[in-house]
C-alpha cells in the first residue's frame, strides 16, 4: 500500500491487493463496508457505482493491448472516492495509473498539480483522464492494422492470412466494445453521484470531458466496427471470385478433354473402326482430336468462358 499527502487529501494505492492490505485500509477507514473491501479481490465482471453515506465505490474496467496474446483484454480499477481522499486498488496492468502515481510521488511539481488544487474530485478526474487518454493509442493501433490489411485485401497478397489477420482486429475491436459500453453508463453515474460526498458540484464540467471522451471512444469503435464488416464483405467476394476463377478452369479443361476421351475410348475398342488399316491411323485420330480441341477452345474464347 502506497500514499500520497498533500492540502489534507490523501491518495492511497494499492497494486495486487491482499488481505493485509484490505484490513489495513479497513482500520484507516472504518466506514467502508467488509463486503465491499472483498470485492476488491476478486474481478468484478461489470462496472457499477455504490453510493455509501460518506463516499462512493467505483468499479471501472478499462481496455490493456497483451502484447504476448496480441489482443485487447480487460483491466479492473476499483476506487474508493469521498471529500478528502483517493484510493485506487488494481494489479498493475494499466501503466498510465502506475506511472501518475510514481510521478506524483517523485515529482512535487506533478503531485501540487493533481492533489494541490480543488480536491477528491479534481484528483480522481485526473486520474481517470490519464487513464482514458492512455487507452486511445489501442485505437490508432487497429485502426492502423485495418488499413494495412485493407490494402494487402485489395492487393490481393495472401488472402488467407489477411482474413485471419481481420478476424484477430474484429475479435479486439469487440473485446473493446464490450469493456467500454458498460463506462458510457457509470461515467455519467460517476459525475452526478460525486456532489452527494461532499464533492464541488463545479468538478461536473471536467467529468462532462470525460464522458465526451467516452462517447469519442465508443464512435471510433462503430466506425471500426462498420470497416471489418465491409471488409469481411469484401474478402468473401474476392475468396468466391478466386474460386469461381478455378472452377472454370477446371469445368473449361473438363469438357475439352470430354470428346477426346470418348474418341480414344471408342478406338481402344476391340471392334473394326475407320481407317484401322490406314498407315497414318494414329496421325488421323490424333489430328481429329487436336482439330476437336482446337475447335473447342475457340468457341470457348468466343463466348468469353476464358
Amino acid at each position: 500500500m502506497k500514499r500520497i499527502l498533500g492540502n489534507g487529501l490523501r491518495w492511497v494505492d494499492i497494486e495486487h491487493p491482499s488481505k493485509e492490505d484490505l484490513v489495513e485500509l479497513r482500520a484507516e477507514f472504518p466506514s467502508f463496508h467488509p463486503l465491499t473491501l472483498e470485492d476488491t479481490l476478486t474481478p468484478i465482471q461489470r462496472a457499477r457505482v455504490d453510493i455509501f453515506d460518506d463516499h462512493l465505490f467505483v468499479v471501472l474496467h478499462f481496455p490493456v493491448y497483451d502484447k504476448k496474446a496480441g489482443r485487447v483484454i480487460s483491466s479492473e480499477v476499483d476506487i474508493f472516492v469521498g471529500k478528502n481522499y483517493v484510493i485506487t486498488i488494481h494489479e498493475g496492468k494499466i501503466k498510465a495509473l502506475v506511472d501518475l502515481f510514481e510521478n506524483a510521488q517523485d515529482r512535487p511539481k506533478v503531485r501540487n498539480e493533481i492533489i494541490g488544487k480543488a480536491g477528491a474530485g479534481y484528483l480522481l478526474y485526473n486520474i481517470l483522464n490519464i487513464i482514458i487518454d492512455s487507452i486511445f493509442p489501442i485505437l490508432y493501433k487497429i485502426d492502423t492494422d485495418l488499413d494495412i490489411i485493407e490494402d494487402k485485401i485489395f492487393e490481393g497478397k495472401e488472402i488467407s492470412q489477411q482474413i485471419e489477420a481481420l478476424s484477430v482486429q474484429r475479435r479486439n475491436i469487440l473485446s473493446y466494445r464490450k469493456i467500454i459500453s458498460p463506462q458510457r453508463v457509470v461515467m455519467p453515474q460517476v459525475r452526478e453521484r460525486l456532489r452527494l460526498v461532499g464533492i464541488k458540484e463545479a468538478m461536473t464540467l471536467y467529468f462532462d470531458d470525460l464522458v465526451d471522451h467516452v462517447e469519442k471512444i465508443w464512435q471510433t469503435l462503430d466506425e471500426q466496427k462498420e470497416v471489418v464488416e465491409g471488409l469481411h464483405v469484401d474478402t468473401s467476394a474476392l475468396v468466391n471470385i478466386t474460386t469461381n476463377d478455378v472452377i472454370k478452369i477446371l469445368t473449361v479443361l473438363s469438357v475439352i478433354f470430354l470428346p477426346l476421351t470418348l474418341v480414344a475410348s471408342i478406338y481402344g475398342m476391340n471392334i473394326r473402326l475407320p481407317f484401322e488399316k490406314h498407315p497414318l491411323a494414329f496421325v488421323i485420330v490424333m489430328g481429329a482430336m487436336v482439330a476437336i480441341m482446337v475447335s473447342m477452345l475457340a468457341f470457348f474464347r468466343k463466348k468469353g468462358w476464358i
